[in-house]
């Protein structure tokens, strides 16, 4: 099995990842962590305590905690494309 790295994170899937709003339009998004639970075209559904958020993903910064620990943030504009899709593109890292 591949290790996810922030180069590659986009190939993989994002459901089980812990995860931080960063930036947002509407910022009584930002702040929002947890697991992502559901991934959708435009949406991550993120859930804590319980309770599960929809976010947009457009315009929405993430940070994104690998399973080694380390992070990667992510501009969720990169991200509006199927799930399905998106791990199969090949291509540059859209991860810093």
């Amino acid at each position: 099995m591949i290790q996810i790295t922030p180069e590659n994170l986009s190939q993989h899937e994002l459901i089980g990842l812990e995860v931080q709003v960063a930036e947002a339009p509407n910022t009584s998004l930002i702040g929002i962590s947890g697991n992502v639970v559901d991934e959708t075209m435009k949406t991550l559904q993120i859930e804590n305590n319980d309770k599960t958020q929809m976010v947009p993903k457009f315009g929405t910064t993430f940070e994104v905690k690998l399973p080694n620990g380390e992070y990667a943030v992510v501009d969720g504009d990169y991200l509006l494309s199927r799930p399905s899709r998106r791990t199969k593109k090949a291509g540059g890292s859209i991860w810093h």
